[in-house]
């Protein structure tokens, strides 16, 4: 029995010392790979970099950070010449944050909206109404590593195409990208405007007219992230994308993109086709998780299978009753006027209080007991003196009064309180 609990113990040392040698491996090299897009993260996928390159895209003009709805910051009358900025992977909006961005729109600034998800109403209210026979579908996609994307105007179209791969800590990964169904593209004044393609062929960046304003829709926000933002031709497409912002205001939107998942009415859910599973193994601090569960579930598996012992069953501490049957006694002496023994039975505690508090181990209670008391207590000589004189006359009398007794308990009290 024991050689088999040693080889399970090894083993368990072994299987976690590999686990804690995989974790911590290379700690530095361990990011959060999630394309959270968010303002504040240098992360990989987060927005950082376009952020700081944003807040002096227009010199004097003003950038803020929308951390609330937007019906408290842009409905109002007096904004002009303004550039509403999202990017994320869909856009959360209610229909009050709707009409308000709708009317920001229309009263001639610019919204640029880079999302895989677009509300559908928002879609409901700035297509073309001359556009409505048109066969409608969701943004569409496509699985593969890398693409291609360029603008189509010619003095923002590059020469080379400009190439995003979506990467990851495991190395380059497939990936659904997005990209503007041509059913949206009508023959109408007002319909969409193609600006940019992907791969030659798909249209991934859009104009709308709205009112006095335009709506620029671009389905592929992974351009804007840091890690593409730190080679230069990267960068060289998102200054060419937002060149189509208004010379104005730049309101970053970051409250719209952190509120729980798109809702089932949207027309774009291009989502990862992986398995939860999947999505769990790729994102390190995750699969790590998975398999340290794993392990820990392994070595219960093996420590259940030995023998059990039955279980040893509590025992109560002994408890003392001195105290509860010295108030027993006491009691029924009072209740039968048994006024000396009642003294007697309190000079008795009081004896046991001062030996084992002062460790006085006479039996004779005699001057030299006494002085000895006094000394370690700090009681005054008389108090005590006064103790013992009644305890002698209580023990000489063959009976006394209530009065008396109670002047005698009253005096042990003062002992109690004034005693060190």
């Amino acid at each position: 029995m024991k050689k088999n609990q040693t080889i399970l113990l090894v083993i368990a040392l072994v299987a976690i010392g590999l686990l804690t040698l995989l974790f911590f491996r290379n700690p530095s090299k361990r990011n959060d790979w999630r394309p959270t897009y968010k303002e504040k993260s240098k992360e990989p996928y987060g927005t950082f970099v376009i952020v700081e390159l944003l807040k002096n895209y227009f010199p004097g003009e003003g950038f803020e950070i929308l951390q609330d709805s937007l019906d408290k910051r842009l409905a109002n009358d007096s904004i002009t010449n303004s550039n509403y900025v999202f990017v994320g992977e869909a856009l959360f909006l209610d229909s009050v944050e709707l009409q308000t961005l709708l009317n920001f729109v229309a009263n001639g600034n610019t919204a640029f909206l880079s999302s895989r998800m677009i509300p559908e109403k928002l879609l409901d209210f700035a297509y073309d109404e001359m556009c409505e026979d048109e066969y409608w579908s969701d943004y569409g996609s496509f699985g593969d590593t890398a693409v291609r994307l360029n603008l189509t105007h010619p003095s923002l179209k590059a020469a080379t195409d400009f190439r995003f791969k979506r990467k990851s800590e495991q190395g380059t990964r497939n990936y659904d990208w997005s990209h503007i169904d041509t059913s949206f593209f009508c023959e109408a004044e007002f319909g969409f405007t193609e600006l940019g393609l992907m791969n030659d062929s798909l249209i991934n960046f859009a104009k709308i007219p709205y009112g006095d304003g335009t709506f620029y829709l671009h389905a592929t926000p992974l351009t804007f992230s840091n890690i593409t933002m730190l080679d230069s031709n990267s960068l060289q497409y998102a200054n060419r994308a937002f060149s189509h912002l208004t010379t104005g205001k730049i309101y970053w939107d970051e409250y719209s993109k952190m509120r729980g998942s798109p809702p089932p009415s949207q027309r774009n859910r291009a989502l990862s086709k992986d398995s939860p599973l999947q999505y769990v193994l790729s994102q390190p601090p995750l699969a790590w998780a998975w398999y340290l569960l794993l392990a820990m579930a392994f070595l219960y598996l093996l420590f259940r299978t030995k023998r059990k012992q039955r279980i040893i069953p509590v025992l109560e501490p002994n408890t003392n009753t001195s105290l509860q049957f010295v108030s027993t006694i006491g009691r029924l002496y009072f209740l039968q006027n048994n006024h000396k023994q009642l003294a007697l039975q309190k000079m008795k505690l009081w004896l046991n209080f001062v030996r084992e508090r002062y460790h006085l181990r006479g039996v004779e209670v005699d001057d030299k007991f006494q002085q000895k008391l006094i000394i370690k207590s700090e009681v005054s000589e008389i108090l005590v003196g006064k103790i013992f004189r009644w305890h002698h006359d209580i023990v000489e009398s063959d009976d006394i009064v209530a009065q008396m007794l109670m002047e005698f308990h009253q005096l042990i009290e003062e002992f109690y309180r004034t005693c060190k």
